[in-house]
Order: C-alpha cells, then structure tokens, then sequence
C-alpha cells in the first residue's frame, strides 16, 4: 500500500495544483535571442522516439536518473568552405508544466563542442580530467537541485509533464571561463546574438498513484 505522504500528494497534484502548468513563455528558447531564428535542427532519442514520446522510467529518479540519448543533425545553411560554422553548443532541459512561476531547470550544459551530434549517459559522468568538465567534453550550469543532472519527478498526480530538451547552436564560444556558478540567466545573456540554429525534443513523463512503487 502507498505511504500516506503519496495519497496527500497525490491529492494535492490532481485537485490543488492540477490547473497550474505551461510556463512555455518563459522557456529557454523563447527568449529574445531566438526571436528571429527558427528552429532548424532535427532533435530525436533512439531510446524513446520523436518529440513528444514517453521518458522511459530509468531517465527519472525513480530509477537511474540518467540523461535519454539524444542526437540531432547540423543544416546544411550552417556550414561553409571553412567548416561547420557552430563552434559550440548550449543544451537546456525544462519542465515548463511544474506548478511554478517558471519552468525548472533539470539540466544545464555548455561549451559543448561544435562537431559533436549526440549526448549519451556516460558524457554527464563527472570527469577526470580539466576542472569543471564532464566526461563528454563539456560544462555544466546551476539546475534546480544544483547537480549535473535531474531527471523527470513531476508531482503526483499532476498529469502529464513535458520535459523540453533544448539544443543551441552557437556562432562563438560563450568564453565563461571558470566561472563558479552558471545560470539560465547568464546563458540567455551570453547567448544573444550567437545563435545560429536550434532544436527541441520533447519528452514526456507522468506519475501515477499506485505505480513505480508510489
């Protein structure tokens, strides 16, 4: 049987709270630097699908917590003689139907190197070499609970949730350094006026009452 904490959170996410959600205004790529700029990369999971397919249960913290592999292709209006003109990217994972005035924030990443097309589990594993780089070759920024990665935990009983994979080619490097703390915020600054392609993949994930052992 569910722990009484699940019955009052179950209830409180299907009556109280059930009506808040769809913060997609405030959403990574809604910001000002993508006003112009129309989303051209084609973002897909080979583990779960096309946008808008199921997380599985081992991308959440019910289970494994790892990151769904994702991959996506440069168009072909971003190279030229000299090479492929993203020099890096920025990858934003939010859950825009959190009963929250703003989306959450589960993953945060940067100084993702231009030639790179896919994301797999082990490249958010905490690597060994330069400080501050994950295994993949890359940075990570300030997420909710301040980790590398947070996978999909939306309130019992509230539905589903979408959770937005957002990636960000960038003309420039965003030059950050060995900045301590990197927020949504300073990407949003940093990247405007350096997007040159984008893309999104959506996943979505819903708790149950009664299921995963809920």
């Amino acid at each position: 049987m569910p722990p009484l904490s699940a019955h009052i959170e179950n209830a409180i996410g299907s009556y109280v709270l059930h009506s808040l959600r769809g913060r997609d205004a405030k959403l990574f790529t809604k910001s000002a630097a993508f006003a112009t700029i129309s989303a051209t990369l084609d973002v897909t999971s080979s583990e779960c699908g096309v946008s808008g397919s199921s997380l599985h249960v081992a991308h959440t913290p019910l289970a494994e917590n790892r990151f769904p592999e994702l991959s996506w292709q440069q168009p072909p209006a971003t190279a030229n003689e000299n090479g492929p003109a993203i020099k890096e990217y920025v990858v934003v994972v939010e859950d825009p139907d959190a009963p929250l005035p703003n989306p959450v924030v589960h993953g945060l990443y940067y100084a993702i190197p231009g030639s790179k097309t896919a994301l797999s589990p082990r490249d958010f594993e905490v690597g060994q070499g330069a400080k501050g780089y994950l295994h993949g070759g890359f940075r990570y920024g300030l997420n909710r609970p301040k980790c590398v990665w947070s996978g999909a935990r939306p309130v019992l009983g509230h539905g589903v949730h979408r959770y937005f994979f957002q990636v960000v080619g960038l003309s420039k490097s965003l030059e950050l350094g060995d900045r301590e703390v990197v927020t949504k915020k300073v990407l949003q600054d940093k990247v405007d006026g350096k997007v040159v392609a984008w893309g999104v993949w959506v996943g979505t994930f819903e708790r149950k009452f009664g299921l995963h052992g809920e």
